[in-house]
């Protein structure tokens, strides 16, 4: 196959639970491909109610091959009562960057999930992050 045919890959890790003001991160994987990152979700493990100050944000990040890259792909922030509540087993999407060049990804850059909390925070269960890419 040609290294510049349409492909697909999903990346996929599971997160353990977090009490609500700790703050966490976990590799979702290596980029097999060059490509773009075309949608991003989370699968919660329990429900988990939206708060306006007391809320926490799921942002995905390209740490890049060396691992010390910052560059956000997607971010969630569970901020919005009812529009971010998260829901048992029930995929939600992740909004992707607004910056195009964001979404670009290369072979072996390194993608990771990364957990902060505002004020108090907000306790999760654990859940499964998935990252599509695709290419051609």
């Amino acid at each position: 196959m040609s290294e510049t045919a349409p492909l697909v890959k999903k990346l996929e890790a599971t997160v353990p639970a977090a009490t609500k003001e700790a703050t966490q991160d976990q590799v979702i994987g290596e980029v097999p491909f060059d490509g773009t990152v075309t949608s991003v979700s989370i699968v919660p493990e329990a429900n988990g109610t939206a708060h306006a100050a007391n809320f926490r944000t799921f942002s995905v990040l390209n740490k890049g091959a060396a691992g010390s890259g910052s560059t956000s792909v997607a971010a969630l922030a569970t901020d919005t009562v009812t529009t971010d509540d998260l829901k048992a087993f029930d995929e939600k999407a992740v909004p992707l960057s607004g910056t195009a060049a964001n979404l670009e990804v290369t072979a072996g850059d390194i993608l990771a999930v990364v957990e902060t909390v505002a004020a108090e925070g907000l306790a999760h269960s654990g859940y499964k992050v998935q990252v599509e890419i695709s290419r051609g």
